[in-house]
């Protein structure tokens, strides 16, 4: 151990560095988690949970091909671009650019919250670099409206320079990272730090929060032991003894809502579930497995006094969604609204020029199991 550290002072440089950016960052407003499940035929369905600590105002809209997009960088004008590729996302402060979604190829993302680890290539004062510079808040509607497949997004990333920069509904510079899935079964994702674009194939599929992905991945390590087989009986000093009941080879799997935790049980769920069980009932499977990750309101709370946090919005599930990319649908279901509601291409124009923008829909009174008694 200390010849290693001896070895490799900067690797135990850049280990404290994460440690202490770690236990700085807050973990309110920094709880979605993302994955895909694919059935034994390749079918795969992408899911994430959206959770922020103030209210995020999110429509869902219906992006036609062809529409022209302009990215604004800190108010002026920075990289235009005709989608040609139609997409349905998640838009959220009344903004056309999207938090996730899935384009008509099967192509679906996120933008995942990536506090205390983004770090975005600054504005360029050049007016022809700027043409070139698109917002960490349009980067995932460039990507689902150019390309079909995760390959295709790595040969073109080139293209475009991503900037970070204010966001006035949120009053900060949003920190994001990118989790990409195609419907071949390849995944990426993608982290601005230090201002340049790191990405990786994702073999697990699973993202959460910060760490960097790199971390998250080496940090599966320490959970080689879990299985989702139950022990069996062991003898201690010549003492019998069998686990308590059913799950123990999932002891010490972790539950808190912190995003390495997070991205372990969502690993747990992705490689175990049964695929030829989810063959037969995909949807079903998702909504199981997204429930596993469900923030109710008051569990996960800002470090600040009691007297403010009544005041605050705590951290919470706010909606989740799902994404069929073999079928090319889009469903979500929110906090207030556990029904799962669906959109798909054939609902809409996808050669139109306009973007439509759908409701959530409102809270659902409880429905009477008998009718009433006459």
């Amino acid at each position: 151990m200390l010849t290693y550290i001896a070895r490799k002072p900067l690797a135990l440089f850049k280990l404290l560095l994460v440690l202490v950016a770690f236990i700085a960052v807050p973990f309110a407003a920094n709880a979605c988690t993302s994955f895909v499940l694919s059935t034994v035929d390749n079918r795969r369905m992408y899911g994430r949970t959206m959770e922020f600590g103030m209210k995020v105002p999110t429509k869902i809209g219906l992006y036609p091909r062809g529409y022209k997009f302009q990215s604004q960088v800190n108010d002026e004008p920075g990289y235009s671009w005709a989608g040609k590729i139609a997409v349905i996302g998640a838009s959220v402060f009344d903004q056309p650019a999207i938090v996730d979604g899935v384009n008509e190829f099967g192509l679906s993302g996120g933008a995942l919250y990536f506090p205390g680890f983004a770090g975005y290539k600054n504005p360029s004062h050049n007016k022809e670099e700027r043409t070139r510079e698109i917002t960490q808040i349009d980067f995932l509607l460039w990507i689902l409206t150019n390309f079909k497949t995760v390959e295709e997004v790595k040969t073109h990333l080139d293209q475009i320079s991503l900037v970070g920069t204010y966001f006035a509904p949120m009053g900060l510079v949003p920190p994001l990272h990118y989790t990409l899935h195609d419907a071949a079964g390849f995944s990426l994702v993608i982290e601005p730090v230090n201002g340049e674009l790191k990405v990786y194939d994702n073999p697990y599929t699973v993202l959460t929060n910060s760490p960097d992905f790199e971390w998250q991945t080496q940090n599966i390590r320490n959970y080689l032991f879990l299985s989702p087989f139950n022990l069996g009986s062991t003898t201690i000093m010549g003492q019998d003894l069998e686990p308590f009941g059913q799950g123990s080879g999932l002891l010490g799997i972790p539950g808190d809502p912190t995003p390495p935790s997070r991205f372990i049980r969502a690993l747990g769920f992705v490689s175990s579930v049964d695929a030829a069980a989810l063959n037969k009932s995909r949807l079903m499977t998702m909504v199981h497995v997204l429930n596993n990750f469900d923030i109710p309101k008051g569990f996960v709370r800002p470090t600040i006094s009691p007297t403010v946090q009544e005041q605050e919005d705590n951290d919470y599930t706010q909606w989740s969604s799902i994404a069929d990319l073999e079928n090319r649908a889009y469903f979500i279901k929110t906090y207030e609204n556990q029904t799962l509601y669906t959109v798909s291409f054939d609902d809409f124009d996808v050669s139109g020029s306009q973007i439509r923008f759908i409701d959530l829909p409102p809270r659902q009174p409880t429905q009477k199991l008998l009718p009433a008694k006459q």
